[in-house]
């Protein structure tokens, strides 16, 4: 098994050596037991936040077993350190089947990864769409619920609302994207681009989850920001966003 690191990848030059020396790591000690080592999430997305983003990596196995899992617990050990996420372990039986239980997190992996070794085993091609548009509206909602919930955990306090708010827009961006996908306006762009066609594709203003991600990436210094009157502003953008899916949806495009 032949094994490569993207020199393309838009990565800090200390997480890039990490991950060489990941990918050497797998070599020396993996390389019988893989039938594909990928990097997905923000990595390789072209989105990783330094201090914020980790690394996620999908080891495709061949065999799965109790004593392989105790080996990358030993791996995660290790490397979990140096920001990496404990690995995906999944056989190819396993990713057949998450096509159709979990499109959207199948989506998310297919559009935009990066094979390091072996062959590559994600398409986007049979993905259900109509399961894909549900769970992407299902999600969409129970961000909106947690939203309250955490809210109130966090008695309205500017620093809970600030965390808050950072952690929503990234758990909103797969529901977009798989929305995009089901109509027609497939997504493999960056976090900003994805959510500069949302006027287009849905009629929906992005510009409020647009101002949260710029903050959220440290592009914007939230200041003085009004975190009450922001929150209130985001949680109505999002009401809205679930009312014109909803509209779609009876328009029989979803």
């Amino acid at each position: 098994m032949s094994f490569s690191l993207a020199p393309s990848l838009d990565l800090p030059e200390d997480v890039h050596e990490f991950l060489t020396r990941y990918v050497e790591h797998i070599q020396q000690s993996w390389s019988a037991d893989l039938g594909a080592l990928i990097l997905f999430g923000s990595a390789a997305r072209g989105d990783f936040i330094v201090g914020r983003s980790n690394i996620n990596v999908l080891l495709v196995i061949k065999n799965m077993s109790v004593d392989l899992m105790q080996r990358a617990g030993q791996l995660h050990k290790e490397w979990g350190k140096h920001q990496f996420i404990a690995p995906l372990l999944m056989t190819e039986e396993d990713l057949v089947r998450s096509r159709s239980v979990f499109p959207l997190e199948f989506l998310q992996m297919a559009q935009r990864h990066v094979l390091l070794a072996g062959q590559d085993p994600l398409s986007e091609e049979q993905i259900d769409t109509t399961r894909l548009a549900w769970q992407s509206e299902q999600e969409l909602m129970a961000n909106l619920l947690r939203l309250r919930q955490r809210f109130i955990e966090g008695e309205g306090r500017n620093e809970a609302i600030q965390a808050l708010l950072m952690l929503s827009i990234s758990a909103v961006l797969p529901s977009i994207r798989g929305l995009l996908y089901v109509l027609g306006h497939p997504s493999k762009e960056n976090d900003t681009k994805t959510l500069e066609m949302l006027p287009g594709a849905l009629d929906f203003d992005s510009s409020l989850l647009l101002e949260i991600l710029n903050m959220k990436k440290g592009l914007r210094s939230p200041g003085a920001y009004e975190w009450v009157k922001a929150f209130e502003r985001y949680i109505q953008s999002i009401e809205i966003l679930m009312q014109r899916v909803q509209a779609i949806r009876q328009e029989g495009r979803l």
